[in-house]
């Protein structure tokens, strides 16, 4: 997935040569914690599993470190695409529930340690036009289409069992900033939908701050994901807190 995402990134970047159009590329890291993340493996009609969740009923919960990378590129004036990678995982360990039922087995705090890990890996692709364009103000909005790479695993001794998902989520993509002065700009940025079965938020409330280079942005900020799905295999809905660092360059 990540090699044909930055195949992606090659191609437009050679296209910029044919088209007049502006690039920026913005890294950022930081320190993720996952404030609640509700699970039940499986979620079928007369079999379900436990619904647990992996915050409360596990004594180790640590934050992680993140990175995520984007690519955006401006052309024809108001026209944006942005491609974006994040990668994210947590790690849990001490069951604290007398038994656990996941999947076809059953775990007990009782024997060796359980672990559990959660994996949520996304690629984005998206559209925005900028319908909004003044000396102060930008306003962005379009659509993006979400892949998303999921997984969930809990281990026990021999034992060990996992659901995964690979599917694709189409969200409602914004950009909305304020220049209050030569340097800083004021950003909230993201991509959310409602949908029958579940929801989806990734949004950042931050501010940039350009410094000596005028191709270069220091980026820093809150970023919030949120949502889930209730659907026949598996019942999750997560909260995810970010402390989000970036560093952007534009072309």
């Amino acid at each position: 997935m990540m090699k044909h995402f930055l195949i992606v990134l090659s191609c437009i970047f050679i296209s910029q040569q044919a088209v007049q159009a502006q690039i920026s590329i913005t890294a950022e890291s930081g320190l993720a914690i996952n404030g609640y993340n509700k699970v039940r493996f499986f979620n079928e009609t007369g079999n379900k599993g436990d619904l647990f969740s992996l915050t409360d009923d596990f004594s180790t919960t640590k934050p992680t470190a993140y990175a995520r990378i984007e690519l955006k590129w401006q052309f024809l004036d108001r026209n944006i695409i942005e491609l974006t990678a994040a990668p994210l995982a947590f790690d849990y360990s001490g069951l604290q529930l007398n038994s656990l039922r996941f999947g076809d087995n059953i775990y007990s705090a009782t024997g060796a340690e359980t672990t559990a890990r959660y994996e949520f890996n996304t690629y984005r692709a998206s559209y925005r036009y900028q319908f909004i364009q003044s000396e102060k103000w930008r306003l962005s909005a379009g659509a993006s289409l979400l892949v998303r790479d999921a997984r969930i695993a809990v281990a026990q001794g021999n034992l060990s069992e996992e659901t995964t998902d690979l599917g694709f989520v189409p969200l409602v993509s914004f950009d909305i900033s304020y220049l209050c002065s030569e340097k800083i700009n004021f950003i909230l940025k993201g991509d959310a939908l409602v949908g029958p079965v579940g929801r989806a938020e990734d949004v950042l409330l931050g501010a940039t701050y350009q410094l000596v280079d005028e191709h270069l942005k220091l980026r820093a900020g809150y970023r919030i994901i949120e949502g889930g799905a209730d659907v026949s295999q598996v019942y999750n809905f997560s909260l995810i807190h970010f402390a989000a660092l970036g560093l952007s360059y534009s072309l």
